[in-house]
């Protein structure tokens, strides 16, 4: 029997034991396990805590084909969607492929979802996300459509991908993908050291300075291509920009890697490749072509240029790429991470990129790690993973406690919904280091508590048509307003909130949440009315939804309401 298998579900069942949260709409153990693989093949996909990947989920009856959905809002007027489908065996002796059917209703699915004019019969998650979907459309948004396959056996069939070509052959929007336990067992499991070798073509530079080394030069997209044959994403590890998929950027790389006219040019019209090793060398004497030997391998840019040249190379195995060239980087930093992270900072540029483990070592977020756990709360600076136990609701990532305080203390629950890539970024500053109010773990984990119930209430159904019609897409709103009644109610600034009062206000909240709660509602609703001049049952879902992706309701609304509790 497959070890990693076993290994995963294990996993799957202390997961389930130790968070009976998760599980309580499951009737039977069955259903848990099948819920925990799910979250368990989600948090390894989008490299994220299982606290932040039930946020995803959407499968049940009504489910609409996907189990879960992920939506990003990119650059140049896209948004990147990833929809996950999971099929989980309980004899584990068993291998079976992912069902054609499965992969058949996936590409119904598809042409469901992404099309505004057609109406779906769905369970209340999953219409939210459809209904934010077309809205984006509506505003003349292009998706990026990823689709997972998930199960703990092994990859569909020729009859499955026949269902793909089929209905997306030729087609750059849609990508679909398969992931098992292996691939959730590589996301637990540290990467192995990387030592290669890199044939550069022609004469290459190379400098020593300030006790450092570095090698400029060309390598032809086919050495770039084995590479990433041979060695996958361990070369990836030190790199914060994740793999997209099908985007602007990528569609453009192999656009004209598979262009007779431009793919001689492609050295010029690409951004290059950066690298960083411990230790490389090579025969200088050598005047060109160096074959230059590599220790501790790892790209720090240039990671989607990589996979979509494996990708193209190996989807055009007829094509000639012999004389195709990239810009490489080589830089010998030794271990110095300092160095690297300066490095990365400095090259990432091409596009939206998640800073979050580049940023876990400022001060900033150690002091919120200390100030957490002498409150009685484990801050997670970095992504990791987490034991089934360690997963709990006393665990705060880093992540979950950025969109928390973007949404309530800095007031702007429209970016927090929307721009989640941009954390520790864009809005770093803003979120951890403001100047006139830098964080504190006390406001930090106040507005976690905040945000985290209202995320929870979302998926309650109200007998009131107002309140549900704008239930689904208010949670972060709706944070932001129990914050402010919450500094109100004590007649204190956000500055206020430290360690000292930090149980006084948790307690306000906890004894008043659902009073809370309800009152913010009713005067959320009564400025929806105000703005819309209209009753809100009788909307379209994706209007609503569009009201939530903008500030004016913020600005004229909600940063001046009174205290109503």
């Amino acid at each position: 029997m497959n070890i990693a298998k076993q290994l995963v579900d294990n996993q799957v069942v202390n997961l389930v034991n130790a968070n009976p949260e998760y599980f309580a709409d499951k009737p039977d153990e069955e259903r848990k396990k099948s819920k925990a693989f799910l979250l368990l093949a989600i948090s390894a996909f989008l490299e994220t805590e299982i606290s932040d990947a039930i946020k995803y989920i959407t499968e049940g009856g009504g489910d609409g084909g996907f189990d879960a959905a992920y939506i990003v809002q990119d650059q140049d007027s896209l948004i990147n969607v990833v929809l996950f489908q999971a099929k989980y065996t309980r004899d584990l002796g068993k291998d079976p492929n992912f069902p054609a059917n499965a992969v058949e209703k996936a590409a119904n699915t598809i042409k469901g979802v992404f099309d505004p004019q057609k109406r779906l019969e769905l369970n209340e998650s999953s219409q939210k996300v459809v209904t934010d979907i077309h809205s984006y459309l509506l505003d003349g948004y292009i998706p990026m459509i990823t689709f997972v396959c998930i199960n703990n056996g092994i990859k569909w069939n020729s009859d499955a991908q026949n269902h793909i070509d089929n209905n997306f052959g030729g087609q750059p929007q849609v990508q679909f993908e398969y992931f098992n336990h292996d691939d959730i067992i590589k996301y637990t499991t540290k990467t192995k050291k990387v030592d290669a070798s890199v044939q550069f073509k022609g004469k290459s530079i190379r400098e020593d300075f300030n006790y450092k080394s570095v090698i400029l030069g060309r390598v032809c997209v086919s050495e770039i291509s084995r590479l990433m044959h041979e060695h996958g994403d361990a070369l990836l590890e030190k790199n914060i920009r994740k793999y997209l998929g099908i985007n602007t950027v990528n569609e453009g790389i192999r656009n004209t890697l598979t262009d007779d006219d431009k793919r001689g040019s492609f050295f010029f019209f690409n951004n290059g490749i950066t690298m960083v090793c411990s230790k490389f060398s090579a025969n200088y004497l050598q005047e060109s072509n160096w074959i230059v030997k590599i220790e501790e391998l790892q790209i720090i840019n240039g990671g989607q240029t990589c996979k979509t040249i494996s990708q193209t190379i190996n989807d055009y195995p007829d094509m000639d790429f012999s004389e195709v060239d990239v810009l490489v980087r080589l830089y010998e930093v030794s271990t110095d991470e300092s160095v690297i992270q300066d490095i990365t900072f400095a090259t990432n540029s091409q596009s939206p990129i998640d800073f979050r483990d580049l940023r876990s070592n400022d001060a900033a977020q150690k002091l919120l790690e200390q100030g957490a756990r002498e409150l009685g709360y484990a801050y997670k600076r970095k992504k990791e993973v987490l034991t089934a136990r360690q997963a709990s609701l006393e665990s705060i990532p880093s992540s979950v406690a950025a969109e928390s305080v973007l949404a309530i203390w800095r007031e702007c629950p429209h970016i927090a919904k929307h721009k989640k890539h941009e954390f520790f970024s864009t809005y770093y500053e803003k979120i951890f280091t403001n100047p006139d109010t830098p964080l504190n773990a006390a406001q930090m984990i106040i507005a976690v508590l905040v945000f985290r119930f209202c995320d929870n209430y979302r998926r309650k159904p109200s007998d009131d048509l107002e309140i549900q019609a704008q239930r689904a897409f208010s949670q972060y709103f709706l944070s932001m307003i129990i914050g402010r009644q919450l500094l109100l109610k004590e007649g204190i600034t956000l500055q206020q909130i430290t360690h000292s009062n930090f149980s006084q206000i948790r307690d306000l909240f906890e004894h008043n949440r659902e009073l809370l709660h309800q009152k913010a509602e009713a005067f959320l609703v009564e400025c929806l009315h105000k703005h819309l001049n209209s009753d809100l049952h009788g909307i379209d879902g994706r209007t609503i939804a569009a009201v939530f992706r903008r500030f004016d309701i913020v600005e004229k609304y909600l940063k001046d309401c009174q205290l109503f509790f």
